[in-house]
């Protein structure tokens, strides 16, 4: 498999990697195309590109859908996983989200389900990850630690999120059982942000749901546990505990 990224920083630390390596700009067409000219049809693509042009929607498609839809043209991969995000549930009450639940809505939702069709249109999959952390990527365990206002969310909005080495697995474990559709790869305990950040402050394993009205929402992983998947940290708590963090 072929790894492409922008970055030539990262290329070079990925130099030992038992693969090849390239740098190229997935947006540019052009620039692609002679970048790949000569490789082989791949088995599998799986898509997982960030880029530095924002968070807004003209970012995304950018980002998201142009890169795909010219990897695709080109390399005419036999399976296709696209790296998406829960963030296409557009759902606040704190009620369970499953895959079959409604999507997009927003505009950077739109721009995902987009990218997710276009994967699926082949018979390819979807990959939605909840928030990623892990070591490099602890910024919400730190801040809660250190007593830090929470920088963003409603406190007891639920709020759902993925070690980095599990959402590698589970991109991993659906190329190669090629299992189309679309799954959320999400650890298996959303709590509210609120108990969360508790939990992690005074270092208990204990997560309560506070009574009254929620946001946020709760997404279910167990169609992807389903297929034979497993998170190998089912909450941050256990992460932090193992420290994997």
């Amino acid at each position: 498999m072929t790894g492409l990224d922008s970055s030539a920083a990262s290329a070079e630390r990925l130099a030992a990697k038992p693969y090849p390596v390239m740098t190229g700009d997935a947006s540019d067409a052009s620039a692609l195309q002679a970048l790949l000219h000569g490789e082989k049809r791949p088995q599998v693509l799986i898509h997982c590109l960030s880029g530095p042009g924002g968070r807004d929607a003209a970012a995304y498609r950018i980002t998201y859908l142009a890169t795909l839809r010219h990897l695709l043209e080109i390399l005419q991969p036999e399976f296709c996983v696209f790296t998406s995000s829960t963030s296409v549930y557009d759902q606040n009450d704190g009620t369970w989200v499953t895959e079959d639940c409604a999507t997009g809505g927003t505009p950077i939702g739109d721009v995902l389900m987009e990218a997710e069709n276009l994967a699926r249109a082949g018979g390819g999959a979807a990959v939605r990850l909840g928030g990623i952390y892990g070591p490099g990527r602890s910024r919400f365990i730190q801040a809660a630690r250190s007593g830090e206002p929470a920088a963003s969310g409603a406190p007891d909005g639920f709020i759902n999120f993925i070690h980095r080495d599990d959402a590698a697995r589970a991109l991993v474990h659906v190329a190669r059982q090629t299992l189309a559709g679309a799954f959320n790869a999400v650890d298996s305990q959303p709590a509210p942000r609120s108990s969360l950040r508790e939990a992690l402050r005074t270092g208990t394993n204990t997560l309560t749901t506070p009574a009254g009205a929620m946001t946020g929402k709760q997404v279910s992983n167990a169609k992807l546990r389903a297929s034979g998947w497993t998170p190998r940290y089912p909450s941050i708590l256990d992460a932090v505990r193992d420290s994997a963090v």
